[in-house]
């Protein structure tokens, strides 16, 4: 009888779990077109994952425009900065798998290195805070060509005593990840991280100027980007050199970033007793505290509700996750307006006693 009592109790907490969730999964629907109609967002897609399980999987509007294309669930947006979330899970990979350590110098996998680089190491690329000035030759450049530029300048503080936010610390990270594997970063990410992960969709579009014009790789279902000029739609694309591709100019869909976040709570590449002090714990740079987690993530404490992602365009991708609640947002969007408050707008709807901060805002790009 008692086990009996057990079993029943179980099966309707199970029962208004999944009211709960169906509520919420109603109540973002309706933010969200709401929010669409008024902000005129032409397309967005939403995921919730909670301790590997997919809560919500939903598309929006268009991806395309000039095709009126749905969004649906392997619509593949352009993720931004968002990237940087795929470089650091690698790095946690390669971590896991004992081949590189944040204290690591630089020194110990490139050779012939300037003077004022035998102090800098990996924790201090992966967390903006190596020195290292921005670079600003041919953006066709090769990741080599911009390394070795990178040597024969200064650095812009000594590592770990600054901060700012740039693209370059994940390129030298990329480039000592390529000589450990003994691959390019493009096949490096698809081998170690995206298809162990499910993440069949996306890609990178490895934009090259050849000549007089253009040469791409096919995206399947690949999400056009808009804004508003002067009350004119407006399609836009801005271009990643690929040397910065460990930065950003991932394309993804809702279904890989989804899996993505699965994969991370089922353990697949590393466990989350490894990886979590890294992920969601900071140090100090200088004499103030690190903006970023110790394998570079974005991180708020939010009245004790701890969380941290990323978002990219500003917020053509917007993702964080709460570990505590086992909780991860994912939202992706193809207006080059938005900023990212659309993750943690939609946490509410979930994550009881959490604050609502529901207002959604753009900026005006030019």
């Amino acid at each position: 009888m008692k086990h009996l009592l057990i079993l029943v109790l179980l099966y309707l907490f199970t029962i208004s779990c999944f009211g709960q969730v169906k509520v919420a999964n109603k109540r973002v629907d309706a933010f969200v077109k709401d929010k669409m109609k008024t902000l005129g967002i032409p397309g967005m897609a939403v995921a919730v994952v909670k301790n590997g399980e997919i809560l919500k999987l939903s598309g929006y509007g268009v991806a395309n425009l000039e095709w009126n294309n749905k969004v649906t669930p392997h619509s593949n947006f352009q993720i931004a900065s968002s990237t940087k979330l795929l470089t650091s899970t690698l790095l946690l990979k390669a971590m896991y798998d004992g081949k590189i350590n944040l204290d690591d110098h630089v020194g110990k996998f490139l050779d012939s290195i300037p003077e004022d680089w035998h102090q800098l190491q990996v924790k201090h690329l992966i967390s903006h805070s190596s020195g290292l000035r921005e670079y600003s030759g041919d953006m066709y450049s090769s990741t080599a060509t911009v390394v070795n530029a990178l040597k024969d300048s200064t650095l812009e503080y000594k590592p770990g005593m600054d901060q700012h936010y740039a693209q370059l610390d994940f390129m030298l990270l990329g480039y000592i990840l390529e000589g450990i594997y003994g691959k390019p970063f493009t096949k490096l990410l698809k081998d170690e991280v995206t298809i162990p992960l499910n993440m069949l969709d996306g890609g990178f579009d490895m934009e090259q100027k050849v000549g007089q014009f253009m040469r791409t790789s096919l995206i399947k279902e690949k999400a056009a980007t808009y804004y508003d000029l002067d009350g004119k739609i407006q399609a836009y694309k801005f271009i990643y050199p690929q040397y910065t591709y460990t930065a950003g100019g991932y394309f993804a869909s809702i279904s890989d970033m989804a899996n993505w976040a699965v994969g991370l709570d089922k353990e697949i590449l590393f466990t989350k007793e490894f990886s979590h002090d890294y992920i969601y714990g900071w140090d100090s740079i200088g004499n103030k505290e690190s903006e970023f987690t110790r394998v570079g993530w974005a991180y708020e404490d939010d009245g004790g509700a701890l969380f941290a992602g990323h978002s990219g365009g500003p917020g053509l991708g917007d993702i964080i996750r709460f570990p505590k609640q086992g909780f991860t947002f994912i939202v992706l969007t193809n207006d080059g307006e938005m900023l990212p408050n659309f993750a943690r707008a939609i946490a509410s709807f979930y994550i009881e006693g959490l604050t609502p901060n529901l207002e959604i805002k753009k900026f005006e790009r030019q």
